[in-house]
């Protein structure tokens, strides 16, 4: 690291992103969760579930790559299973669930109260690693990563199901979607009292999974309703959506989100994909969101120096001297991610990322 990028905070690199300048190089940073506890010795399960070691295993993290926004983040379950579902751990992918608390009987959602974040399952658990993180003033940027409502809808139903009953039954789902997001904005408010920052994340939203005109109609309502709900309370909110997620970057920029981070376009026919990074970077600076992305985070568990190096550059590259962009990972990093590999995406957008090259190519 040079002399004036060690004068330079995260968090200085991130105000000067949002705000559509320059610091002294890209902001950057991988999304991880349970990647750092593996990296403590914890296994998945212990991570997801002792906030003590979480936060300490994401102190230790930070220490070792100094990204320029940490986030607290375990896993996407814990909304759902406080809600009555049963979550599944395995020693090397982030816990799922294997009990869908509606799946058998969606007339259960009348009888269903919203979980209370101060009491149920995990979620104490949760605002406890916010906390910590947020008393241990690192000089980046700081958010943490809740589970957005479609995804707790389609977890507390049953994927398949849920997306069946778009078609068979769409006042059930805008009944359940109404449930979800008020249990975001509840858990979002205990976050928020931790004074940390508010990302949501909403994988099974994904154009690869639901189509646009599905999340015009059963999402992008509940989006903007919880989006304006924080507004309101002066808290700007973020969003990650897994897969092909262009036909809805318009969508995501009228909702409010003040960023929006993405994945690969993930269609099978190469002839229809888009460079996703490229056309929500252009609608970003004419509309003043932050654009965060999108590193092939498929490759870490085995790529070489140089095709994290080639990754980073392709980033970069696209964006060129526009702002509003934060380099990271196209989605989570694998659990047993080679730590190596997360190393030289650090070095690589240090190196390459540096606006003194960029500005003056």
């Amino acid at each position: 690291m040079s002399d004036d990028q060690s004068k330079v905070t995260g968090r200085d690199r991130v105000v000067a992103a949002y705000k559509g300048g320059f610091a002294d190089r890209v902001p950057a940073y991988p999304i991880a969760g349970s990647f750092a506890g593996c990296l403590d010795g914890l296994s998945i399960e212990e991570y997801c579930t002792n906030p003590t070691r979480a936060a300490r295993a994401m102190l230790n993290y930070y220490e070792r790559y100094q990204p320029d926004i940490m986030i607290a983040f375990n896993d996407l379950a814990k909304e759902a299973e406080a809600v009555g579902c049963r979550v599944k751990y395995s020693d090397y992918v982030v816990p799922s669930i294997d009990r869908h608390v509606l799946q058998d009987d969606k007339g259960r959602l009348a009888t269903l109260e919203v979980p209370d974040p101060l009491k149920d399952a995990r979620l104490p658990a949760f605002l406890e690693q916010c906390a910590a993180l947020s008393a241990a003033r690192l000089p980046s940027g700081l958010g943490a990563v809740l589970t957005g409502p479609w995804t707790i809808a389609m977890l507390m139903r049953n994927p398949e199901l849920m997306c069946l009953d778009t078609i068979d039954d769409p006042p059930f789902v805008h009944d359940l979607m109404r449930f979800s997001t008020e249990y975001a904005k509840r858990f979002g408010d205990a976050v928020v009292g931790t004074k940390i920052g508010l990302s949501y994340t909403d994988p099974t939203a994904s154009c690869s999974l639901v189509g646009p005109d599905t999340y015009r109609e059963f999402i992008k309502p509940y989006h903007k309703e919880l989006v304006d709900y924080f507004r309101a309370k002066k808290v700007g909110t973020t969003v990650h959506i897994c897969g092909t997620t262009h036909q809805i970057h318009e969508d995501l920029v009228d909702v409010g989100f003040v960023a929006i981070t993405i994945d690969l376009d993930q269609q099978g026919d190469p002839a229809l994909k888009v460079d996703q990074l490229d056309k929500l970077v252009t609608l970003g600076n004419q509309r003043g969101v932050v654009a965060i992305g999108n590193v092939d985070v498929t490759i870490f568990e085995r790529a070489t120096q140089a095709e994290i190096e080639a990754e980073v550059r392709r980033c970069i590259d696209t964006v060129g001297k526009r702002s509003r962009f934060v380099l990271s990972t196209s989605c989570e990093l694998p659990p047993r991610a080679n730590p190596d590999c997360v190393k030289w995406m650090m070095d690589a957008a240090r190196d390459y990322g540096r606006y003194d090259r960029i500005l003056s190519a």
